[in-house]
């Protein structure tokens, strides 16, 4: 029989006895929609804001947890090597010498040795399938983490913006009220008001310049968190600090998001990617337990040359061959090949809940992102509307005062009134461009690997 006959019949052989991992996804009961979103890889740019951006770029660059992610790639792209070299066969040189039993004299023997495992049954390929959806499986994941670690980035950013300003003001409510006690105190030196009006100023004073410490350990704190995350080095934190960007009330807050779940949602998040890899790769695992009940079948031969003199070694009728084909199935192996394939079926099964699972969070991520950017907005509006309201109330509480209808109490509590408010408005605004950036990372933006 011809030799390219023979390969022809084995081909036809392996394909027709190979087993094939079951192709099957867990059914999901999604939501209709027909909306597409469109969201750039790069969304935190959005925000216009020059340092976010520099941030967010050394996050990705500088990141040990993004290290440590691409190192596994690189690993799982080793391993799938190894499976895929186990498909080929293997061509060894061997040199051996020894003596002649009879004569004593050196024999020596040089020879190339070829190894082949027929994989009839599909172990072999199952398990570099395996391998390579596990590969996808790590780059997912590594497309997740930096997903995670610039949206973490962004919100670290905005959250010290928003310290920052909440700083600011009240350091300003603290040279405001010092100049309200200053002229208090010299009311009633001159015998205008009360001592009790005074020690009002003195103790609102006194309560203004408490606070400031607060804002300040925040501040210290979010530094700290925001110089982790962007990998600046503890000389850089310590010497120079964190610089800062555009006030957050300049951070531009983008008008035209989405306000419903996106139709490709399951393609864009990469938690459901890796989630998915993870399901095929199991079931790959699965068909390759199985084949191992079959029979492996190799081939392995030698061709070389063999003398006894080392002179003749490579002279005409020196050459030697051998070839051999090896067969070997489990008969009695006390369960294990059965409970192999029990455990990769159990493995299976986890893997296809942790891909529904890792579908019904994404939804549910997306769908609440969407709802709290809506209210976030909302809240923005009604608490600037309350900011003008509370300043008219406080010019008029002024006014009363100063032509006798009302106590000074009555501007004390106006102005703190108004110090919440605007406190609160600066939160409202961090709340608001947190959102967005929640609704992003719900969304799938991000960079591909």
């Amino acid at each position: 029989m011809k030799p390219s006959l023979i390969a022809s019949l084995l081909a036809l052989l392996c394909t027709a006895c190979a087993i094939t991992p079951e192709p099957t996804m867990p059914s999901l009961d999604l939501p209709q929609s027909t909306y597409k979103a469109s969201i750039a890889n790069d969304w935190w740019k959005t925000f216009d804001d020059p340092l976010l951006n520099m941030l967010i770029a050394q996050t990705l660059q500088h990141n040990n947890n993004l290290s440590i992610a691409a190192a596994r790639i690189e690993e799982a792209r080793a391993k799938l090597g190894i499976s895929s070299s186990a498909q080929w066969p293997r061509l060894d040189l061997q040199g051996k010498q020894q003596n002649n039993t009879d004569t004593g004299a050196p024999k020596m023997q040089l020879a190339g040795a070829a190894s082949w495992e027929l994989d009839l049954w599909g172990r072999l390929a199952n398990q570099t399938e395996a391998a390579s959806q596990l590969l996808l499986s790590t780059q997912a994941a590594h497309t997740g983490l930096q997903l995670a670690l610039s949206a973490e980035t962004a919100q670290a950013y905005f959250n010290l913006r928003a310290l920052d300003a909440q700083l600011v003001l009240a350091n300003q409510t603290v040279a405001s009220r010092k100049a309200a006690f200053v002229l208090q105190t010299k009311r009633f030196q001159g015998g205008l008001i009360s001592e009790l009006e005074a020690r009002q100023a003195e103790s609102d004073f006194a309560a203004a310049q408490a606070i400031v410490p607060q804002y300040q350990s925040k501040i210290a704190q979010a530094e700290s968190i925001l110089s982790i995350l962007s990998g600046q080095s503890p000389r850089a934190l310590i010497e120079e600090g964190l610089q800062r960007g555009k006030p957050i009330g300049d951070i531009h807050i983008a008008n035209q998001l989405p306000t419903h779940l996106p139709s490709d949602l399951l393609l864009r998040r990469p938690d459901i990617a890796e989630a998915e890899a993870r399901l095929r790769a199991s079931h790959a695992e699965v068909a390759a337990a199985r084949a191992a009940w079959f029979p492996q079948i190799s081939l392995s031969g030698i061709l070389g040359t063999a003398s006894n003199p080392l002179a003749n070694l490579f002279a005409a009728g020196s050459k030697t061959w051998q070839f051999a084909g090896n067969l070997g199935m489990p008969l009695f192996d006390g369960g294990l090949s059965a409970a192999q394939i029990d455990q990769a079926r159990a493995q299976d099964k986890a893997a296809a809940a942790g891909y529904r699972q890792a579908v019904q969070n994404a939804f549910a991520d997306a769908f609440a992102a969407l709802k709290i950017n809506q209210l976030s907005q909302e809240k923005t509006t009604a608490q600037a509307g309350q900011i003008t309201a509370l300043e008219r109330q406080l010019k008029l509480a002024i006014l009363r005062y100063d032509n006798g209808y009302s106590d000074y109490l009555t501007v004390l509590d106006s102005e703190r009134n108004l110090f919440n408010g605007r406190l609160e408005l600066i939160s409202a605004t961090r709340d608001q461009l947190l959102a967005q950036v929640s609704l992003f990372k719900a969304l799938g933006g991000g960079i591909k690997v």
